[in-house]
């Protein structure tokens, strides 16, 4: 009877803890909150170090909740959809048990846990099916979990995967009404402007062509084509945002030349701002990206167009194009009114405008959105940060095509 005993205690304290998540989901405890006194929780119940939790975002795995002492490096992390373990742990839904992670040549990240874990455990969070995230244990000693663990963490995951769906399909749903309220916003608002000025002056020059002096007639025209420009780049940036409202940003993912598509980019915005000095700089024999070229396109323009936009007449910028480890790097450097370190993420975000930008020039505050959701959705990563000795520096990366031959920059 004496082996008995500790079954029996982990079976209640199993139970209890599948009562206390049900419980929490049913209040109004926040998830995060509930990830955490989960994993608390199962310090109790189980011999682990440390452990963590992580949802499915888009095609990022995120640690939202983590413990032990790898938790400071763990939190936060997020592992794009691919081949790691913890991805193949989510979309097989099968559960990955490690007795020693050196033996098995399982690599955590993060410079504590690999140097300290021996042991990992990690079971998917399923939901209809459908991996949502996964909750992980780990141990610095080998051989720390079997299979009655894997039972027992298997049971905690269904009871959480309740409460993470539901939580998922809410952000989901304010998510979508942010975004359907910023398109009948721009809408209502940012197309008024093109439309009005395009009308009334098209009208002048119908009624009064004959009569108007020829420079002014130049001005006209030049103003009519630049507000239809403003116009075209609004209608792509609300196509961008009508698919990210539907939860679905698609590219495809075909070899493109990112040298030739900056380069006509830069040629068509020296047009746009003949009193910028625009210097674009290529490294011969880049190879060809993944991404879809019309969308690339449009990035390289938003943020070329930005840098000139606030910059000062006759001032410099930079379009500099190179190879970082396996992707391509774009970089636009501006002498313009710089941004503040502790805006560059803040600066991406829907409808964010920083107070010196919008002091400087009007917009809509959805272009850098649409930049990050095109480039992540081709497999990259976008950044801005200030310029030392002033200005800003934008710039995003993509995938190098590892199946084609560099071709050399014309």
């Amino acid at each position: 009877m004496a082996k008995s005993e500790p079954v029996i205690d982990r079976s209640l304290a199993t139970a209890q803890l599948v009562l206390e998540i049900a419980t929490a989901a049913a209040g109004e405890a926040e998830l995060d909150e509930i990830l955490r006194a989960t994993l608390d929780r199962l310090r109790i119940v189980l011999p682990l170090t440390g452990g963590s939790i992580a949802l499915v975002e888009d095609d990022e795995l995120v640690i939202r909740a983590a413990v032990g002492p790898f938790a400071e490096e763990a939190l936060g992390q997020r592992a794009k959809r691919g081949t790691a373990r913890t991805w193949q742990v989510v979309e097989t839904g099968e559960p990955f048990m490690s007795r020693d992670i050196q033996a098995d040549g399982v690599r955590p990240r993060g410079v504590k846990a690999a140097a300290q874990m021996r042991s990992w455990l990690g079971v998917p969070i399923v939901r209809k099916g459908k991996g949502i995230g996964l909750l992980e244990i780990d141990s610095t000693v080998p051989d720390a979990f079997d299979e009655g663990d894997v039972e027992l963490v298997g049971t905690i995951v269904k009871a959480l995967a309740g409460p993470v769906d539901l939580a998922g399909r809410y952000a989901a749903e304010r998510r979508a009404g942010l975004l359907r309220d910023a398109f009948i916003g721009v809408i209502s608002h940012e197309l008024r402007t093109p439309i009005t000025t395009i009308y009334g002056l098209s009208k002048m020059l119908r009624q009064r062509d004959d009569r108007m002096p020829p420079e002014s007639r130049k001005e006209a025209i030049e103003d009519i084509e630049a507000e239809a420009d403003r116009l075209h780049r609004l209608a792509e940036d609300l196509l961008v945002l009508s698919r990210a409202e539907a939860g679905r940003v698609e590219v495809s993912r075909e070899p493109i030349l990112l040298s030739h598509i900056v380069r006509r980019a830069v040629a068509a915005e020296e047009l746009r701002w003949p009193d910028r000095h625009f210097l674009f700089e290529a490294m011969r024999g880049l190879p060809p990206v993944l991404g879809e070229e019309i969308y690339a396109e449009q990035v390289v323009r938003n943020l070329v167009t930005n840098a000139a936009k606030y910059s000062e007449p006759e001032t410099e910028i930079q379009v500099i194009l190179d190879v970082v480890d396996e992707d391509c790097r774009l970089r636009v450097l501006d002498r313009g009114i710089g941004i503040d370190g502790d805006d560059t993420e803040q600066l991406f975000e829907l409808f964010y405008r920083s107070p010196s930008a919008a002091r400087h020039a009007a917009g809509a505050g959805i272009g850098l959105f649409v930049c990050r959701q095109l480039i992540e959705a081709m497999g990259g990563r976008v950044w801005a940060k200030p310029r030392e000795g002033g200005g800003s520096e934008f710039g995003f990366t993509l995938p190098i095509d590892i199946e084609s031959d560099p071709i050399p920059s014309v």
